[in-house]
């Protein structure tokens, strides 16, 4: 874009980049969280979220502990995906578009970060080590203290919180432009509503609508949501109302950045963590494949949904761990590769 000034076609390109993003990361993380050999699972019995804070916890391994702070970061990616495609809708879902995670929007790990993003990390999906560890923490990084107000939209941003920060101008400029109170906004919640206290979360909500000042507040929350909590935190904790309810989820109360750094201190301190190895075996084949498969179904389950064409169905979303898991136990590294031969994002 040589224009710097925001136009509802940069807004909307900025908006589809965010939905890309937030799934881009997700496979990395469940890669490497299940890559680690977490006692008394396998693949039939893979590893959960598990409460170990006592260390008199007969489950309480260093491979738990390394597992709870990975996968709890999964989950809010998930939420931040769906926020981001929530406000994609609300802006362009009357208008005739719906986001995109198919074909030239199915996530790719083999030509690093995604090109708007200057980071310059190799990618790679992989197990928990200190490479991989790496990586994560440059996803999350902190945005720079020396990185000024957005100026427009940009071609690269130096982090995903500078990217955020642009997103969030092109909002404050362009809602009420773009906003129709009376559009189908395609909204779909699965994690956080006010009104539903058995969600996740209730200090804000993931769907966006109403009168233009309503919604244009859950727009602002929404976003303060996905940077507070990890792309472009700016501490280590977490807002009490942008945390789950539940006060037992410990590691929820530490930004995305700060979960991955305790990691990295475990493998600092305490040295490698156990993982699967990668020697290979018959079954592998047949367990990429089964992956794919099911992480292919995901994509068009997550594109049909957000497009209004069906419900939101994340069932093949429960169902990765054991796939995931298989492959590691075949001795190879989770591939995600779409079955629909998707090229890389643009």
């Amino acid at each position: 874009m040589t224009n710097r000034t925001w136009t509802a076609d940069a807004l909307r390109d900025h908006l589809q980049k965010a939905v890309y993003l937030e799934l881009w990361t997700i496979p990395i993380y469940l890669t490497a969280a299940y890559s680690l050999q977490v006692p008394g699972t396998s693949a039939a019995n893979p590893p959960k979220l598990t409460p170990v804070r006592s260390p008199k916890n007969p489950n309480r391994s260093r491979e738990q502990l390394a597992f709870n702070n990975i996968y709890s970061v999964v989950v809010q990616e998930m939420l931040h995906l769906e926020i981001a495609a929530n406000l994609y809708n609300a802006l362009f879902a009357g208008k005739g578009y719906s986001p995109k995670l198919t074909g030239a929007w199915a996530p790719r790990y083999d030509r690093g970060f995604p090109p708007w993003i200057g980071a310059k990390v190799p990618v790679q999906l992989g197990p928990v080590n200190d490479a991989q560890l790496l990586l994560m923490t440059t996803i999350e990084t902190p945005e720079p203290k020396s990185d000024g107000p957005a100026n427009g939209p940009e071609e690269v941003y130096d982090s995903i919180g500078q990217f955020y920060k642009a997103i969030d101008q092109g909002v404050d400029q362009l809602w009420s432009s773009l906003y129709d109170p009376n559009a189908d906004h395609r909204q779909k919640s699965e994690f956080a509503d006010p009104q539903y206290p058995g969600d996740d979360y209730t200090g804000f909500s993931a769907t966006i609508g109403g009168d233009s000042q309503t919604a244009r507040a859950q727009a602002d929350k929404a976003i303060k949501a996905i940077v507070d909590q990890g792309e472009g935190s700016v501490g280590p904790f977490i807002e009490p109302d942008l945390r789950p309810e539940d006060g037992s989820d410990i590691q929820d109360r530490f930004s995305h950045f700060g979960r991955f750094r305790m990691v990295q201190v475990m493998l600092r301190l305490g040295g490698a963590l156990k993982t699967y190895p990668t020697s290979g075996s018959d079954g592998l084949a047949a367990a990429q494949k089964a992956l794919n498969e099911t992480y292919t179904a995901l994509l068009y389950s997550l594109e049909k949904g957000f497009a209004g064409d069906a419900d939101l169905d994340l069932g093949p979303m429960w169902d990765l761990p054991g796939k995931i898991v298989s492959v590691w136990a075949a001795g190879g590294v989770p591939a995600f590769q779409p079955l629909d031969g998707s090229d890389a994002a643009r």
